[in-house]
């Protein structure tokens, strides 16, 4: 532990009292001048009145505390200090979670303090020390927070930090999301109503380190971040030095390649949600969307919409890989009806009738590959009014629908339209068969319709014959030669 007494404590508590522009050459209005931009961002310091600041007793976290207590009579909140024992490094882990204890007694501020049992949390979860670690923090500060409650926890990253994950995201072969890096306000992982808040992530080590030493603050050093064996570790200690020897300014170069790919991902996400959003049918069970539709689309829209898609119905927080969506995209060029790929977390995706569906593998296939009716539905379309039935859309045809995506039909003013599910004795005039009709029940199994979902698939009729079938997002039309004898004006709808 740095060496360091209830002196440098106090007078620590006195900075509002001194003008520390010319005691310090600016440095610290420069860290806490970056802190309370940071905190000013919108959404950043949420409506709550409480803040609860993560300290493990390092000198980031430590300096975040100290800048934080000279800036709350402005931010108009009080702190709350949480620390947690990962249970990693025995006596060394527990002497910083109580030197942190001791540090909020000495300043003044209530404090929560927490122990875990990572190594067995990973044994018995499967999965690796450093993700198992993750996950007993965010559960450990979403707790204090909802404890205390608060919505908004801060945290000590850094421009160094932000640098080095770019750079590590990099070399995994990330896409445009990736390499923004980390966010000043963001929904913590596994605890989306918690937000993390990084007031330093403009700030460099360097500056926080110099406000740390002239201040002759305390902290705690984590001897586990020199061993170079470790990845991270390795990255900080070699990468960077060596990239920083090439250009000294490399934290800030990577912190303005961060921003560039920010401000492009928001540009993309929403021409996603301007441009592909309409033409999506989502629920909790699927995402799906015509595949003409996203054959269309710019790669980058198509890459969205699986990543998405992957979020969105994931049952735990998972990361579609660049690797693989590039592999689905090329995938999906050429697979035929029925075919399917795994996309890992329990999620596939799959083509049906002219659709690709991302589900779960234990979805039933109605859920994915069908827009299904309560059986026995027998509903009049008013030519006024749309209809607008669990993701199905029948509306009269404007002068500005023409292009309009979807299937047309052209029918006779006079006709009664209907949309209802099947009866005994259904026929139906496929077109192409020279006005020869099949029974419905045949035409179903000749598509491999589940026998359990027949009675709520869609049939549109006009006067009471069956003029178009609906199957996932394609309209299988019938042969209405029959109403060409009719008299009359005729009216076009617009099927989706």
């Amino acid at each position: 532990m740095h060496s360091g007494d209830s002196r440098a404590s106090r007078a620590g508590l006195r900075l509002g009292q001194i003008d520390w522009r010319r005691a310090d050459g600016g440095v610290t209005l420069g860290v806490q001048d970056a802190i309370a931009a940071a905190l000013r961002k919108e959404g950043a310091l949420g409506a709550g009145r409480k803040l609860i600041v993560a300290v493990s007793g390092g000198c980031d976290s430590v300096v975040l505390l100290h800048a934080l207590i000279q800036l709350r009579e402005g931010l108009g909140r009080a702190l709350h200090v949480a620390s947690l024992d990962h249970g990693l490094r025995g006596e060394a882990g527990r002497r910083d979670v109580e030197f942190v204890g001791e540090l909020a007694e000495r300043w003044s501020l209530p404090c929560t303090l927490g122990a875990a049992d990572v190594p067995r949390f990973s044994h018995e979860s499967k999965i690796g020390i450093e993700e198992a670690a993750r996950g007993a923090r965010y559960a450990f500060l979403a707790g204090v927070a909802n404890e205390q409650g608060s919505d908004r926890v801060l945290v000590g990253h850094h421009a160094d930090d932000q640098a080095e994950t770019i750079v590590m995201r990099m070399t995994r072969g990330t896409g445009i999301r990736g390499l923004g890096g980390m966010q000043i306000v963001s929904a913590m992982p596994d605890h989306s109503r918690i937000f993390l808040i990084r007031p330093l992530l403009q700030v460099q080590r360097a500056e926080i380190e110099r406000y740390c030493r002239l201040h002759d603050l305390p902290f705690r050093h984590d001897e586990s971040n020199d061993d170079r064996s470790i990845a991270r570790n390795f990255l900080r200690h070699e990468v960077m030095g060596r990239l920083r020897r090439s250009n000294p300014q490399i934290a800030k170069a990577l912190m303005r390649l961060g921003d560039a790919a920010r401000v492009d991902d928001d540009f993309i996400a929403r021409q996603f949600d301007a441009i592909v959003m309409p033409h999506a049918r989502i629920s909790s069970a699927c995402w799906r969307i015509s595949k003409a539709d996203f054959l269309a689309l710019h790669p980058a829209l198509q890459r969205r919409f699986l990543h998405r898609a992957f979020q969105a119905l994931a049952d735990q927080p998972a990361f579609l890989s660049q690797a693989l969506t590039l592999e689905l995209v090329a995938w999906l060029h050429d697979a035929a009806s029925g075919k399917r790929m795994d996309m890992g977390a329990a999620l596939q995706l799959q083509i049906c009738y002219g659709a690709l569906c991302v589900s779960r593998k234990d979805q039933r296939p109605a859920a994915a590959a069908y827009r299904l009716i309560p059986a026995g539905a027998d509903i009049e379309i008013d030519r006024e009014t749309p209809l607008i039935l669990n993701d199905i859309s029948i509306q009269m045809a404007s002068d500005a629908q023409a292009g309009q995506a979807g299937a047309a039909l052209r029918l006779p003013e006079a006709v009664v339209l209907r949309l209802r599910t099947r009866r005994q004795g259904d026929r139906f005039k496929p077109k192409g068969m020279a006005g020869h009709s099949r029974k419905l029940k045949d035409w179903m199994i000749d598509r491999k319709i589940p026998r359990d979902i027949r009675d709520g698939i869609p049939l549109l009729c006009a006067n009471g014959a069956i003029v178009a079938i609906c199957l996932g997002d394609v309209w299988h039309r019938a042969d209405i030669s029959q109403f060409d004898a009719q008299q009359g004006a005729c009216l076009s709808w617009i099927l989706q």
